[in-house]
């Protein structure tokens, strides 16, 4: 320090996700090149930062402290503290050192903020595991500061490896020495292990032997290079894996899985082997190759050397790149990999040694189990992303990107913890101001996954050090979130199903303006006790009304008909005033018209599944919304003109009806004249695009709202959502959709948490109607409704 400088001194906290992706480090270096003395220290999820020096140097500091932060962090706030707060530290009462800066013992600390998400393994990790004679050669858990697992091992915060599964593992005294060395990208990396002190490679075969390290490996690649079956413990747990190219291999892993048709995803070695078989835009691009290696949607150009059994019938096929050491050891003796995850039908993915060993001998379809002993923390599958006019789209959000928050607002000091819904179950809590929706789970239809779904909600409060002032659940009494709901004792918010659905399109950008929101899925429950599902709300976080919707049809059966195309068919035909066409089709008409067993529903996800069987597409669902899915494969396929199909908006009690049954019979006339589906596919998907554009341009001319939010599973469906958002901006319409979690239920969570949040913050602005509805007297005026 230049003799007569004036000193400097300055405290801060910075939130955001700053911790396990090497943020000390960074600050450690960068206060050390400025000459500064003082220290850094991880309290709870937020980093706290003192610094003395001269004036100049730490305005250098500062300004530079945000310019090139650590990949993977995400800075929220830099906020100045007093010098006092918030701890004291062990090297002086005032935090500050003479002989320079330093990097102190973590603290926990109620109200903390998250760490990052698992990351793939880097470049520089990858040469040395492939450089003969490094120390880490052929090390399957090799990691660096900026690369490894994170979250999946994280016992509790604040991040450090005692802290962690890696804490059973003592730092052997080379891998010591890259710890403490500064220059090092080690340095301070609390998963840093090596062929001498790290966790261990363990495989298990049928006839019970035991192998270790590289023997095991190499036992593994020979089995599915065989055309056998092997459980492979991953980073948030166990895959079940075989060949892709072998087509007698993936029968049996469909077989052992209980999936009759619904596509694997594959793991590629590298982008060019996928290019070869797949279409990649520069978007989809970035996602492969992104620290958190999605599964990515990719449009199928041929079928290379991918058994045809991995896709089935589905256009797109699921590649990812490898995102584990351990993964790319596999690729030197292999060639492309299904994975899927390791569960039965209704159960947790198996992320305890225990559970898949007892799996492993209850089943002897499967041949191997490649494992470690280093512990799991929590499950947590692969994402599944697509990208929709240019944007990502998440199908489930999980590995890679949970638990970074998906949306923030201004801290109120309320605590939020939402329960969200029955189908892809997740919770979400608003702590701080920050959103952070867990892992998504499955539906809630086994004890298992209840039992962890349970566990899950415990497990992000305790993470998070979080006390919930509120609980949100949906409205629907008998999902088993909602009665789990209703155990903690806290304030509760039952909120209504679509309105949820739009709440986290306003969450994700940020809005409590109104908006128009068109909610489409199967099925939710609505504040009159019946099944919703093609909804038009007029909608802020604060209340909705119910502008519009799909007119009611009788359906035969409840949710467990659903999956049952067929009958939905039979259903719509029945409703427009066609003969049933089989005898099937004819006992359901026979009940309808008795009243036996029949709900009537707004369901737009289940006029989709009746078009898809109507057209000989799909008559039955094996799998979760496998009718549309095909159904939008078939539109995929045909190139020509796309008139819509019929349909009429009427008024009735104030509301906007849209009667789709004009559709139906002229799908039927047209098909029976022997029009080709495909083309009748695509007329269908127009005719849904054009009804959203007329109907939210009419709920314009009335209110004058000019913002659309769509939301709700049937816009997983590309088709639909590229051309309902190209008609609704050709309006004049500002377009706003899921992008930080999914449209479908697995971002349900998220805005019954906004809404939670907000109803908190602004009480009196709440809507008093159940489930968020506005009262039948403020209706009368909802159409006028104005927010600045």
């Amino acid at each position: 320090m230049a003799q007569g400088a004036a000193v400097k001194t300055e405290a801060l906290r910075v939130s955001g996700v700053v911790q396990g992706v090497g943020f000390r480090p960074y600050v450690a270096r960068l206060a050390r090149k400025h000459a500064l003395s003082g220290s850094v220290r991880n309290l709870g999820g937020e980093v706290y930062i003192r610094v003395r020096g001269e004036e100049k140097a730490v305005s250098r500091f500062l300004k530079e402290l945000t310019a090139k932060p650590p990949a993977g962090s995400f800075i929220r706030a830099v906020e100045r503290v007093d010098l006092a707060e918030p701890v004291s530290c062990a090297d002086g009462l005032d935090g500050f050192t003479a002989d320079g800066f330093t990097i102190e013992a973590s603290e926990p600390k109620e109200n903390a903020a998250m760490p990052g998400p698992d990351i793939a393994v880097c470049g520089d990790c990858l040469r040395e595991l492939f450089t003969p004679g490094d120390s880490r050669f052929h090390n399957p858990f090799i990691s660096c500061t900026y690369c490894g697992p994170r979250f999946s091992i994280l016992k509790e915060l604040p991040y450090d490896r005692a802290r962690t599964s890696m804490g059973p593992f003592p730092m052997c005294e080379p891998c010591g020495q890259d710890y403490h060395a500064e220059e090092d990208r080690r340095f301070h990396a609390q998963t840093v292990c090596c062929n001498a002190c790290g966790p261990r490679l363990v495989g298990r075969s049928r006839d019970g032997r035991r192998q270790d390290g590289e023997r095991a490996l190499k036992t593994a690649a020979e089995i599915l290079n065989s055309g056998g079956i092997a459980a492979i413990k991953g980073i948030g747990g166990y895959h079940l894996a075989c060949c892709a190219a072998d087509e007698k291999a993936v029968s049996r892993l469909r077989a052992l899985k209980g999936r009759e048709c619904k596509p694997f995803a594959v793991l590629f070695q590298k982008l060019a082997d996928i290019k070869e078989c797949c279409a990649v835009s520069k978007e989809e691009e970035a996602l492969l190759l992104s620290p958190a290696r999605p599964i990515v949607l990719l449009h199928r150009t041929r079928e290379g050397a991918i058994a045809k059994g991995v896709y089935g019938s589905s256009r797109y096929t699921g590649a990812f790149l490898p995102y584990t050491p351990l993964q790319h050891l596999l690729f030197e003796q292999t060639g492309p990999l299904v994975l899927t995850s390791a569960n039965p039908s209704g159960l947790p993915i198996f992320h305890r040694d225990e559970d898949m060993l007892a799996f492993f001998e209850a089943h002897a379809e499967l041949d191997y189990v490649l494992f470690h002993d280093r512990a799991i923390e929590r499950m947590l599958d692969d994402s599944v992303v697509a990208v929709v006019n240019g944007n990502t789209q998440f199908i489930r959000r999980a590995r890679g990107y949970v638990p970074l928050p998906a949306a923030q607002m201004e801290d109120r000091g309320h605590t939020v913890l939402a329960l969200g819904p029955h189908q892809k179950s997740s919770v979400c809590v608003c702590n701080g101001g920050q959103f952070y929706p867990s892992t998504e789970l499955g539906d809630l239809t086994t004890r298992e996954m209840i039992a962890a779904y349970q566990e899950t909600a415990a497990d992000m409060r305790r993470l998070l050090q979080a006390s919930p002032t509120r609980a949100v659940c949906d409205l629907h009494p008998d999902y088993a979130s909602t009665q789990y709901a209703k155990t903690l004792g806290l304030p509760l918010y039952e909120v209504q199903h679509h309105f949820a659905h739009v709440a986290s399109v306003l969450a994700e950008h940020g809005k409590t303006g109104p908006v128009i929101g068109v909610a489409f899925d199967g099925t939710g429950y609505g504040t009159d006790g019946t099944v919703w599902g093609g909804e038009f709300l007029l909608a802020s976080p604060f209340g909705f009304y119910r502008a519009g919707h799909i007119r009611p049809i009788a359906y035969l059966g409840g949710d467990a008909s659903i999956p049952q195309g067929w009958k939905s068919a039979a259903c719509l035909l029945h409703d427009a005033g066609l003969p049933a066409e089989d005898a099937r089709g004819g006992m359901v008409e026979a009940a309808l018209k008795q009243n036996v067993n029949v709900i009537r529903s707004s369901s737009m996800g289940r006029v989709f599944d009746a078009a898809s069987s109507l057209l000989g597409v799909c008559r039955e669902s094996t799998y979760e919304g496998q009718c549309a899915i095909e159904l939008e494969a078939a539109a995929a396929g045909y190139a020509g003109e796309a008139k819509p199909l019929a349909y009429t908006i009427s008024e009735q009690e104030g509301k906007l009806i849209a009667d789709l049954a004009p559709a139906i019979r002229e799908l039927v006339t047209e098909r029976d004249r022997g029009v080709p589906g495909e083309a009748l596919a695509r007329r269908f998907h127009a005719a849904v695009a054009a009804l959203i554009r007329e109907v939210c341009v009419k709920l314009r001319e009335r209110t004058g709202v000019n913002d659309v939010a769509l939301s709700g599973g049937v816009f997983h469906n590309r088709i639909l959502l590229t051309e309902a958002a190209e008609l609704l901006a050709g309006a004049g319409f500002h377009v706003f959709t899921n992008r930080a979690v999914p449209p479908g239920d697995g971002g349900i969570s998220l805005g019954q948490a906004y809404i939670g949040a907000c109803w908190a913050s602004e009480p009196g602005r709440r809507a008093a109607g159940r489930g968020g509805e506005w009262k039948e007297e403020e209706a009368k005026c909802a159409l006028r409704f104005r927010e600045s």
